[in-house]
C-alpha cells in the first residue's frame, strides 16, 4: 500500500509518500500557494512539481497510490472540488483522492482520530472542534475578519508600533530600528509602500517576538494583545466541546518549540478546561495519518513510531 500526505500552506508545500505501515518512502518540500491568493493555476504547478519529485524513484505520477489526503490553506468551501480534480488529474492512478483544511491535518497529528480541538497560528489564524462526527469552526476569516492572534495581526500591530519616531502618541520602541533594517527604508517611506502592497506584513512578526524576547515593552503588548485574541478563541472552543478538559493542538510557525508567543498565550488560558498539545510530529504527518484513513486501514498505534523513525524533511 502506498500513500500521499500533503501539507499544502501559503508558503510552502510538504509531501511524504508512505506505507501502510507509517515507514516514509519519500518526502520532498516545494514552494507553496494559497488558491485565494496565487489562483490555482499556481497551486496546480506546485503540487505537479511536488508529485513529480516526491515519486522519481516509484513510477512517477502515473503508479499507483491508495490514498491521498491533502490539508490546504484555502482548501474548504467552493475550493474543495476544484482542487480535489487538480490532484486526481496529476495522480491518475489514485484510488481516494481527499482535500481538506490545513487545520484537519494539524488535528490529526496531535490527537488522530480523537475528539478534541486545533488552533493554528501562523500567516492566519483558525480553530476547529472535532466532536461525535461533528467539526465546528473558530475564526480563520482571513485578516481583514478576524480580530486578531495572526501572524499578519502581529506583524500589522508591530508596524503601527514602529512608527513611533512620527507618531508622538506612541512610546519609542526597539521596533523602529528593527522594521527600519528588515524593510531598507524609514518608517515614513513604509508607510506609502504598505499601502501599495509592496510590505508583506506577516513576514514582520518575527521582528516583535526578538523585540519581545529582549524585553521591549512595546512589542510584548503587542503579543500580549494577540495572545488574547487566540485564548478567546480557545474559550469558545472548550464551551463547544462541552465542560470537561478539551485536547487542543497547536500548530502554526508562531507557536513553534514552545516560543514567547506560545508561552504568553499558555499563561493567558489559566483557567480554561483546555489541554495544550505541542505536536513531536508535523502537520504533514497527519495528512499521511488521514491518507491512511482515507485507505480503509484501521488505526495503528504504531504508525507514528514508524513514521516518526523514518521522517526527514528540513
Amino acid at each position: 500500500m502506498k500513500l500521499i500526505g500533503i501539507d499544502s500552506g501559503g508558503t510552502s508545500c510538504r509531501l511524504v509518500l508512505c506505507g501502510e505501515s507509517g515507514a516514509v518512502l519519500s518526502a520532498c518540500r516545494v514552494a507553496g500557494h494559497n488558491p485565494n491568493i496565487d489562483g490555482f493555476d499556481a497551486v496546480e504547478e506546485s503540487y505537479r512539481r511536488g508529485l513529480d519529485a516526491l515519486l522519481e524513484n516509484f513510477g512517477g505520477r502515473e503508479c499507483a497510490i491508495d490514498a491521498l489526503f491533502a490539508g490546504i490553506s484555502g482548501g474548504e468551501g467552493d475550493n474543495k472540488p476544484r482542487l480535489t480534480a487538480i490532484l486526481e488529474r496529476l495522480l491518475p492512478g489514485c484510488k481516494a483522492v481527499r482535500v481538506g483544511s490545513d487545520a484537519l491535518i494539524a488535528l490529526a497529528s496531535g490527537l488522530g482520530r480523537q475528539n478534541g480541538g486545533v488552533l493554528i497560528a501562523g500567516t492566519g489564524t483558525v480553530g476547529f472542534v472535532r466532536k461525535d462526527a461533528r467539526l465546528l469552526r473558530f475564526g480563520g476569516w482571513g485578516y481583514l475578519a478576524d480580530r486578531g492572534g495572526s501572524g499578519w495581526h502581529i506583524g500589522r500591530d508591530g508596524f503601527r508600533a514602529a512608527m513611533a519616531k512620527e507618531d508622538a502618541g506612541l512610546p519609542p520602541t526597539a521596533l523602529t530600528a528593527l522594521f527600519e533594517a528588515h524593510l531598507g527604508m524609514s518608517m515614513l517611506s513604509a508607510v506609502p509602500a504598505l499601502y501599495q502592497g509592496e510590505i508583506r506584513l506577516a513576514d514582520c512578526a518575527p521582528l516583535v517576538l526578538e523585540a519581545a524576547g529582549a524585553g521591549d515593552p512595546a512589542a510584548l503588548e503587542v503579543l500580549r494583545y494577540n495572545a488574547a485574541c487566540l485564548r478567546e478563541l480557545l474559550a469558545g472552543m472548550c464551551c463547544a466541546f462541552g465542560g470537561t478538559e478539551c485536547p487542543v493542538v497547536l500548530a502554526g510557525r508562531l507557536l513553534e518549540g514552545g516560543s514567547l508567543y506560545y508561552r504568553l498565550l499558555k499563561e493567558q488560558c489559566a483557567g480554561l478546561p483546555l489541554r495544550l498539545i505541542l505536536p513531536a510530529l508535523p502537520p504533514v504527518f497527519g495528512a499521511a495519518r488521514l491518507a491512511a484513513e482515507a485507505a480503509g486501514s484501521p488505526e495503528d498505534p504504531d504508525f507514528e513510531r514508524r513514521f516518526a523513525a523514518t521522517f526527514s524533511l528540513k
